[in-house]
């Protein structure tokens, strides 16, 4: 009488075990997969903020600047309303916090610093000091003194003059890890810039 034993597969060595690597591996890379993707949302959505913010700006003033007939602080609420209007579209900024700032000058030689002539090579304007008379300057309004710049009163100015329309927004991040791993739990601040001159002559239109 003949026995037949049933044959037991061998068992692979435990270092030969692949079962569960797919879920090992998943769960290394999912953390960098979703930064990456955060990341991607992230940069491009302040993208678009910025460039919304820059062509906000740049409409707006370049509508403010024909409208000389309207008083100054009519402009000036005008050009206020406009931007924060253009960027309500975007969703999650506070329109109410944005800053806008204007400077007027009576050309654009007048909106940038006298240039001067750095002797000692710190990078920044030395005066009159004891013995030493200061360092030679270019005196463009000649009123005998250096200036950083040469700015008129007023918010938007008249005919012909030059403004600087400066605009910050503060945004905060969607994700808040990356906020936190980029030093931004604050938010970031992004800022839009243009330097226009006024129309030379006024006109009658009536701004938006």
């Amino acid at each position: 009488m003949s026995f037949r034993l049933n044959s037991v597969p061998a068992r692979k060595p435990l270092s030969r075990d692949d079962r569960g690597t797919t879920l090992v591996e998943f769960a290394l890379l999912a953390p960098v997969l979703i930064l990456l993707i955060a990341g991607g949302i992230e940069l491009g959505r302040l993208a678009l903020i910025k460039s919304t913010l820059e062509t906000s700006t740049a409409s707006a003033a370049r509508e403010i600047l024909v409208d000389l007939e309207v008083p100054e602080d009519e402009r000036d609420h005008a050009l206020r309303r406009m931007i924060t209007n253009r960027i309500k579209p975007l969703g999650g900024i506070d329109s109410d916090t944005v800053l806008i700032e204007t400077k007027v000058y009576r050309t654009f030689g007048d909106s940038y610093p006298e240039s001067f002539s750095d002797l000692n090579g710190n990078g920044q304007y030395d005066g009159p000091n004891g013995t030493f008379s200061g360092e030679p300057f270019d005196d463009r309004n000649r009123n005998g003194r250096f200036d950083l710049a040469t700015q008129r009163e007023g918010k938007l100015g008249g005919a012909g003059d030059v403004v600087s329309y400066e605009v910050k927004l503060p945004v905060q991040l969607l994700f808040g890890f990356l906020a936190r791993d980029w030093g931004m739990s604050d938010g970031i601040v992004l800022k839009s810039e243009i330097v226009l001159r006024n129309e030379p002559v006024k006109t009658s239109r009536r701004v938006g």
